[in-house]
């Protein structure tokens, strides 16, 4: 019986991420707020999603 209710919480927790992501996503964007860009050139960090090699075409 424990399992069961551990289960059925984890799975309603997952439903509620999932419902509130959807409705996220299809929220529009605040006036003003589409197009934003930090403004820094780049830094060592890859990952981060300001650095200008994201931005370059394969290739060059």
């Amino acid at each position: 019986m424990r399992y069961l209710l551990a289960i059925l919480f984890f799975g309603a927790l997952v439903a509620i991420y999932i419902v509130l992501y959807l409705m996220n996503k299809k929220a529009p964007k605040p006036e003003g707020c589409e197009d934003l860009k930090a403004d820094c050139d780049g830094c060592k960090d890859f990952a981060c999603t300001n650095n200008p090699a994201h931005n370059q075409v394969k290739g060059e």
